[in-house]
């Protein structure tokens, strides 16, 4: 592959190149690559080897899965998510890379069927730019998304010589969801009664009434969704 270009910008690395396939050989490690050819590349923080941390901050698994990314290349490196920095990863050698946010970007693991999208978006008064999972996707109506978190939560040292100190630890943090009506953004509604108050849609409220809508069931808020995309 031949490098056109390679310089720094706001401190990220980017790299143009004739053929938009994956870099396998650059001295800043591997790239995904646009359509244009221009490749977004960040070196992710390492951790100091003293820093000990329980737990993983990656929300599917810590290994490297294989994904689709709509509009680029189909060479590409496989990548994983990381719920705490919320930035999407990607090996090359024994280093490891974030690749740049784009708004619009679509990325689907295809083995554990999950797409995430990268958003520019305003909820609750902030704006928020990130990876949300995608639900359901109806731009003309309503789409439903989920928002991931991992919190690192501080050890505690022990307060005798008798039991360890506790390191600091990962944890998953409660999955917020959030729906979409064409460009508003708003929190899902905790039950039924919020849900009717927040629509007064007569449909919609015989709906919910004529079927057991569990509020805590991923699958049960997307079967809603999907219902008043029928509307």
């Amino acid at each position: 592959m031949i490098i056109k270009k390679f310089y720094f910008l706001g401190g990220l690395a980017i790299i143009s190149f004739t053929s938009p396939l994956f870099s396998q050989n650059t001295s800043v490690g591997g790239a995904v690559n646009t359509n244009n050819g221009r490749v977004f590349l960040s070196p992710k923080r390492t951790i100091n080897p003293s820093e000990i941390i329980d737990g993983s901050p990656y929300y599917n698994g810590d290994d490297f899965k294989k994904v689709s990314i709509s509009g680029y290349s189909n060479n590409v490196q496989d990548l994983r998510y990381n719920s705490y920095s919320d930035e999407m990863e990607f090996l090359n050698g024994n280093e490891v890379f974030t690749i740049s946010k784009e708004a619009g970007m679509i990325i689907n693991f295809t083995g554990i069927n999950k797409i995430y999208e990268c958003i520019n978006y305003n909820w609750e008064g902030r704006n928020k730019f990130g990876y949300l999972v995608q639900l359901v996707n109806n731009p003309e109506k309503y789409s439903l998304y989920k928002k991931e978190r991992t919190e690192l939560l501080k050890g505690e040292k022990s307060p005798n010589g008798i039991t360890k100190d506790r390191n600091d630890y990962y944890t998953k943090d409660k999955d917020t969801y959030i729906l979409k009506n064409k460009e508003a953004y708003m929190s899902f509604p905790k039950n039924k009664k919020e849900f009717i108050n927040k629509f007064n849609n007569s449909q919609i409220e015989s709906y919910l009434k004529q079927n057991d809508i569990n509020f805590k069931k991923e699958s049960d808020l997307i079967k809603l969704i999907s219902y008043m995309n029928t509307l």
